[in-house]
């Protein structure tokens, strides 16, 4: 009986430890400064490498692309816009981009850098332990209504609180759809460039976890506006 006990007690304790070792490596720091990035038009980006991979972890705002040429922002080519039209948000969040502007060969983000793809993206959220520890990962500190950051807990599925341990800063700058502007202060979003076939393809921060989703429908690269991060590509590191 007393060996029996002995036994149970052991098992606690070795289940205890290794438990309290994940939640040590969940709670670790996973990301090294890097080396920050300057576009055409002369805005400064902070960077973070993560694994083996170097990402911008603040949002595009620029209105050229690399080679200095303007993105379309006026009659029936609106390819950037701002949340509400409103200034100060770029400087927050960044702007917004539709699909076409991400994925015009002339390059949006700063020379030597790239629209991550739907691998770039698939291989950051394994680095970060999945979807659900990715979202927590990723996501910037603190909540609008204690002082602490930007994002509101206004919503139910908002309530999900980011620690950003992965220097990513995934900030709540919303979408633009048509002329309408959704979800600031309660999502993230991101265009992705799918490895296959002709889907439109985000990755967004809303809830619990890091959710993806495929728009099939063509006019989707036209009328949605998202959030662009940019990856260094492997060419240059």
């Amino acid at each position: 009986m007393y060996l029996a006990r002995a036994i149970f007690i052991s098992f606690l304790i070795i289940n205890l430890i290794i438990v309290s070792s994940c939640e040590k490596r969940d709670n670790s720091i996973v990301h090294i400064p890097g080396n920050g990035v300057t576009d055409i038009e002369g805005n400064n980006y902070s960077t973070v490498i993560i694994g083996d991979q170097e990402w911008m972890s603040e949002n595009l705002k620029t209105n050229l692309y690399c080679n200095g040429e303007s993105i379309p922002n006026s009659g029936d080519s609106i390819y950037i816009t701002v949340y509400k039209n409103n200034p100060s948000n770029a400087e927050v969040y960044g702007k917004l981009y539709n699909y076409q502007a991400v994925t015009d060969s002339t390059g949006i983000c700063p020379c030597g850098w790239e629209i991550p793809t739907e691998l770039d993206y698939a291989k950051l959220i394994d680095y970060l332990g999945g979807y659900k520890n990715a979202m927590k990962k990723m996501k910037s500190e603190g909540f609008l209504e204690d002082g602490s950051g930007l994002w509101s807990k206004r919503e139910p599925e908002n309530v999900f609180e980011g620690n950003n341990l992965s220097g990513f800063n995934a900030v709540p700058g919303g979408l633009g759809f048509y002329n309408n502007f959704l979800y600031k202060d309660t999502a993230a979003t991101f265009w992705a460039i799918p490895i296959s076939g002709n889907n439109v393809l985000r990755y967004q921060i809303r809830n619990a976890y890091v959710g993806k989703q495929a728009y099939t429908d063509p006019q989707a690269k036209e009328v949605f506006y998202f959030s662009v991060r940019c990856i260094k590509s492997i060419e240059e590191k």
